[in-house]
């Protein structure tokens, strides 16, 4: 299973607080055709998606990682987004790297 490492602080409607703790997080990929490489998808209906060309993970599984680094941010993701509605987060490819 392919994953992204998240290189730098990613674009997004949180705080950056929250958002910094993603650095150096490793997560699973959504299936997707590696050959395009990225996903076009939504943020998950706060505003304005920002990271429409990037990489889909599952946004609770991505949470529960985060969690393990920083419990506070992924409290904020519980309490002030739709989560347990969320089928995907998508990270900008210009956050992160491909592993394989």
């Amino acid at each position: 299973m392919s994953k992204i490492r998240i290189t730098s602080v990613p674009a997004g409607q949180a705080p950056e607080w929250v958002r910094e703790q993603w650095v150096g997080l490793e997560i699973p990929i959504k299936a997707i055709d590696l050959n395009r490489g990225v996903h076009t998808g939504v943020h998950g209906g706060l505003a304005e998606p920002e990271n429409i060309m990037g990489y889909p993970v599952d946004a609770m599984q991505a949470v529960e990682i985060l969690a393990i680094k920083s419990p506070k941010a992924a409290a904020w993701w519980r309490e002030n987004t739709l989560l347990e509605h969320m089928s995907a987060l998508v990270f900008g490819k210009m956050f992160c790297e491909l592993l394989e």
